[in-house]
């Protein structure tokens, strides 16, 4: 596991703060939740859906690259109950996903109703040089 220390290394900045990305989704419509700013990468450490609803409803959350690419669904058409939550990470500083910029992160719910969806992140200056490890 990465120290706190480390992790600042190597990013090579101690300018990040946190920051809370709250929505509620009252309808079908896929929503763009934030997009990673240009020269910027965020560490997501927390997700936390709920269902205020009256009825049960599917929920879909997931992140795309900045060529509109699917990448990873936090959620894939989960169903939540009404009064259910979801919570993801949350137990260390640590993240649990690594975003970098250009990077969009949507939510759709299959029928309407009130879904609350919040992501806590570290947004922070991306480093010199581009962690792609592959080389190029």
């Amino acid at each position: 596991m990465w120290t706190h220390e480390a992790q600042l290394q190597l990013c090579g900045s101690t300018n990040m703060m946190y920051y809370t990305k709250h929505k509620t989704l009252a309808d079908t419509s896929e929503t763009s939740l934030f997009t990673v700013p240009t020269g910027y990468v965020l560490w997501v450490n927390y997700i936390f859906i709920a269902n205020h609803g009256g009825s049960t409803n599917n929920v879909s959350c997931w992140w795309e690259n900045g060529a509109g690419v699917d990448q990873l669904y936090f959620m894939d058409n989960n169903s939540l109950q009404s009064g259910a939550k979801e919570i993801l990470g949350g137990q260390a500083d640590a993240p649990i996903f690594v975003l970098h910029n250009g990077d969009v992160v949507k939510a759709q719910t299959g029928s309407a109703g009130d879904v609350e969806i919040a992501f806590t992140f570290k947004l922070m200056n991306e480093p010199a040089a581009f962690p792609n490890f592959n080389g190029s």
